[in-house]
């Protein structure tokens, strides 16, 4: 909804909707960096997610090729480098090892517990028959000084390879956890984050197959791989799995004020489109001048269908038992 709501306003550059910026959120990350390296520094967790970021840049940066045949063993398929210019793996190892005061070799126990299976078992096998078994290797040290700066700098270099680079802004789907986005948030520049909350019974009835109400479905959703991995992904298969999950996400959000970050509901942005659209604009500090092309790629009326999806299905007991367990969360117009 807001990626293609931003795709109509002047000077935004909206990413490809099948393009997730994970790179603070997902484990060993920035967010896992600096957990590491500021929040519980110590000698021993500040190499270990050094070594960790450096091979989460091996995994997510190249594409899979054998041009490149580390590639081929190491290429998760995310494929940073293609979006940002072919310079992802790059600019993240130059990043990485400004955080590092010097390294130095010698004997480092901890690494034993990322060894593979294989070394373990080879690592045994030499015990066994009196060998030694040589524990040094190269270890990272970080004071981690500056480590907001440099990191701010880090993503103004990356994402100034991202996209259109005529564009003053640039507009990203899930780069911030919706639960604390400020965590993030304060690793940019100028970052803001809109999150968009929805009445739980319609999450669970847009991922069913018994609905007799028609729906809109963007049609890079309408495939069956992405219906089932929308039915994964929210934990739809099993209701009390979906409602457990549901409450969790609830509890584990940040509720306070937040000066960075706008909270929405989904129902309000197409039921109160005029109005929500005013706010976004206040919030944003833009002008609705530069919404050039209202309601070409965002259509509230379309949108419509997809809200209160439950009542056409409210004899269910799956709809009966959330309205129940999550009533706290529910959307009332």
């Amino acid at each position: 909804m807001i990626s293609d709501l931003f795709k109509e306003f002047e000077d935004f550059y909206v990413s490809d909707y099948n393009f997730e910026f994970n790179l603070l959120r997902i484990q060993d990350g920035l967010l896992d960096l600096k957990a590491s390296l500021i929040d519980n520094w110590s000698p021993i967790r500040s190499d270990a997610s050094i070594k960790r970021f450096k091979n989460l840049i091996r995994r997510i940066g190249p594409k899979a090729s054998f041009s490149n045949f580390e590639s081929l063993f190491y290429s998760n398929g995310m494929n940073y480098d293609y979006f940002f210019n072919n310079k992802f793996s790059q600019i993240s190892e130059e990043y990485i090892n400004s955080l590092i005061d010097y390294r130095y070799v010698g004997e480092w126990p901890y690494s034993s517990i990322n060894q593979s299976p294989f070394d373990q078992l080879f690592s045994r096998i030499r015990n066994n028959f009196g060998l030694k078994n040589d524990r040094k290797e190269r270890v990272n040290v970080s004071s981690a000084k500056d480590f907001t700066k440099i990191t701010k700098n880090y993503l103004e270099k990356l994402f100034s390879e991202y996209g259109n680079k005529s564009c003053k802004n640039i507009v990203i789907n899930n780069a911030f956890e919706p639960f604390n986005p400020e965590a993030s948030i304060q690793l940019f520049n100028n970052a803001k984050s809109i999150v968009v909350k929805r009445d739980p019974r319609d999450i669970y009835c847009s991922t069913i197959n018994t609905l007799t109400h028609k729906t809109f479905i963007p049609s890079y959703d309408n495939n069956d791989y992405h219906k089932d991995l929308k039915k994964d992904f929210l934990n739809t298969k099993n209701i009390e799995n979906f409602i457990l999950r549901q409450k969790i996400y609830f509890e584990k959000t940040n509720n306070k004020s937040e000066q960075n970050v706008l909270r929405l509901n989904f129902e309000d942005i197409v039921l109160d489109y005029e109005n929500q659209l005013q706010i976004i604009y206040d919030f944003l500090k833009i002008d609705g001048s530069s919404h050039i092309n209202k309601n070409k790629f965002f259509k509230p009326k379309l949108s419509a269908n997809n809200i209160g999806l439950w009542k056409h299905n409210n004899q269910s007991n799956e709809i009966k038992l959330i309205s129940k367990e999550l009533k706290d969360y529910l959307y009332h117009h």
